[in-house]
């Protein structure tokens, strides 16, 4: 029998499309949502969205910040939602309180309802100690990356259930001692809701457009996706590069971009809704997804990748090590990550021949039927049930 259940996230809503696409399922199976996250200037404290209770707290990113005014936030955070979760624990009674991490430490929010009988679910979007390697690299060195594993191995402790996105990053909490039993895998699938590829019309335009959606950060790569584009933009006069979303790296991209001459081929169009990503990858002649390989993104398997392939976007990507694993019999044309020139060739080469982007969209709509979403949402039910009968 469905019951209540409330999701914390450091992030904003609905900006955050696992825990939309999450939290839609659930709703769609008869749960009670509410969803407790961050605060833009501007938005409502308390709001209805898709039939959800969203409660907003007075705490923002700051994105680019030094480590210590990272820290403050998810601390202030993690105050806020412990006190509210403890209030509403005593006139609503959750059922399960469903945490997303990182920061880990935010499960610590859920312990008076788990007190009052609650179950918690641990959803670890990013392995914490590698991100933060990837992100400060490793300032603080063993011992901070200690303290950080110390702290992911209590929350998953804490957890009566630990999600995670990915097989490796399974294998990698396994390997810290986390019991295999806890661990389920909910891949980051296209909501097909969003991402239809009926409504696919690539170069309606009379152009080639290149698209790019995502965090705009350095370890996925935009900077060598841009001068790669400088490179085969003269060989390919209609090609144009789109990007999408916001981050850290936008001012030198667009700086780098006036520099190379390619200000009127090169469009930013900042953080949009998922509705708008899908309309952008139907229109899109090509997606490419130019992580740099380190120990955190060697892990991940972008959702941006899996979006493009859903709608039968033909992709290139870096070939980082889970990516390379999934893919190792095609459907994504990889080039070695970090190369600018095999990215560049690759790029233009797809550009110059049409027969070769469609086989390789087709193979790529064979390959993402194993990544579909109607099997990982099961997944997820399936273990909400489980918790609501134990």
């Amino acid at each position: 029998m469905p019951g209540r259940a409330c999701m914390l996230v450091h992030e904003y809503f609905p900006r955050d499309f696992r825990v939309r696409r999450e939290a839609r399922a659930l709703r769609d199976a008869g749960w009670e949502i509410e969803i407790v996250c961050l605060r833009k200037p501007g938005q409502p404290a308390r709001e209805r969205v898709d039939q959800l209770d969203v409660t907003r707290l007075a705490v923002r990113r700051h994105r680019g910040s030094p480590l210590p005014v990272y820290l403050a936030e998810y601390l202030a955070f993690t105050a806020a939602a412990g006190a509210l979760v403890a209030a509403r624990q005593l006139s609503r009674h959750y059922d399960i309180v469903h945490v997303h991490a990182p920061p880990d430490f935010l499960i610590a929010a859920g312990l008076a309802a788990k007190l009052k009988g609650a179950k918690l679910v641990l959803d670890i979007h990013d392995l914490t100690p590698e991100l933060y390697g990837s992100r400060f690299k490793s300032k603080g060195g063993l011992a901070a990356r200690s303290g950080m594993r110390f702290v992911e191995r209590g929350a998953c402790e804490l957890a009566d259930r630990v999600i995670t996105v990915t097989e490796a990053f399974a294998d990698l909490l396994k390997k810290r001692g986390i019991a295999e039993s806890k661990i389920v895998v909910v891949r980051n699938s296209p909501d097909p809701t969003a991402f239809d590829p009926r409504s696919r019309t690539p170069g309606e335009d009379g152009e080639f457009v290149i698209m790019h959606h995502g965090t705009l950060v350095r370890r996925y790569g935009i900077d060598l996706l841009v001068e790669a584009f400088g490179e085969m933009a003269h060989k390919a006069p209609r090609t144009r590069l789109h990007v999408y979303g916001e981050g850290d790296w936008l001012p030198y991209l667009k700086a780098r971009a006036a520099e190379l001459g390619l200000a009127d081929k090169i469009v930013f169009f900042g953080e949009v809704a998922q509705e708008e990503v899908a309309r952008a990858l139907a229109r899109a002649d090509l997606c490419v997804v130019p992580n740099r390989s380190d120990d955190f993104t060697d892990l991940l398997l972008p959702t941006k990748l899996l979006e493009a392939l859903h709608m039968g976007c033909p992709t290139i990507s870096s070939a980082t090590r889970v990516i390379a694993e999934n893919f190792a019999d095609g459907g994504v044309l990889l080039v070695p990550p970090g190369d600018v020139a095999a990215l560049s060739s690759a790029m233009l080469q797809l550009a110059t021949d049409p027969e070769k982007r469609s086989n390789l969209a087709a193979a790529g709509r064979e390959q993402i039927l194993r990544f579909a979403w109607e099997q990982e949402k099961q997944k997820l039910l399936d273990l909400y049930n489980d918790l609501q009968r134990h």
